[in-house]
């Protein structure tokens, strides 16, 4: 096998570290690597090929469970049922982003409204305690 890379050369070429590299071997992202006569893990070209698409789809934040279909369905499918499957995938991640979106906006606006409804004339040497007084606004409003 003189066209296969060792982790080395496989994280050099794909910008991903050995441990990385390794981690997605375990988690079944990348087939198992041959080994050498010395037992040194050896990558194919398509190895780092598959290398690439996994680290392009984390960079989209997809979950590690996507990301192996996603493999799976890019090296066993023809390259347009690939690119449907990662349009829908990308359509997913988009509504995530804006529920996420979404989410954030209104814990603004609610946070704005309480930090706005505080009293700033009240001072810390206030002589009530929490437990008694009625006049907490973010407890008792």
């Amino acid at each position: 096998m003189n066209d296969s890379t060792t982790i080395g050369e496989a994280a050099r070429r794909t910008g991903l570290p050995p441990r990385t590299i390794r981690f997605y071997e375990q988690a079944g992202l990348l087939p198992a690597a041959t080994r050498s006569a010395s037992g040194y893990r050896l990558y194919s070209a398509e190895d780092l090929r598959r290398l690439r698409l996994v680290s392009r789809a984390r960079i989209l934040g997809l979950p590690l469970t996507q990301v192996k279909a996603l493999a799976e369905a890019a090296f066993e499918q023809s390259c347009g049922s690939f690119e449907q499957r990662l349009g829908g995938v990308i359509e997913e991640r988009l509504a995530d982003i804006d529920r996420t979106l979404a989410e954030l906006h209104a814990l603004r606006t609610e946070l704005e409204t309480v930090r706005d409804g505080l009293d700033p004339a009240r001072s810390p040497d206030h002589d009530c305690r929490t437990e008694t007084c009625d006049n907490c606004r973010f407890i008792d409003d």
